[in-house]
């Protein structure tokens, strides 16, 4: 499986309905910490070590865009 691919739709997913204005950037943060929890753990779980540090690496991402999101510097345009 690739779970890459299958966490990367998942926030693209988070990301539409943000914009949408389907959810609040609270509950998108949300969602997002919850992705890249799931992303943490199936890289704990992996053999492939390579393809466990990716998964890691997109989950700091996505802590970044969390931490963005939250931030008082967050400029709406």
């Amino acid at each position: 499986m690739n779970y890459l691919k299958k966490y990367a739709d998942q926030v693209k997913y988070i990301s539409d309905e943000m914009k949408a204005g389907n959810l609040s950037p609270a509950q998108g943060a949300v969602q997002l910490q919850a992705v890249a929890v799931l992303a943490e753990q199936d890289a704990d779980e992996m053999e492939d070590a390579v393809y466990a540090a990716r998964l890691r690496k997109f989950a700091d991402m996505i802590y970044g865009v969390i931490e963005k999101m939250q931030s008082g510097r967050r400029v709406v345009q």
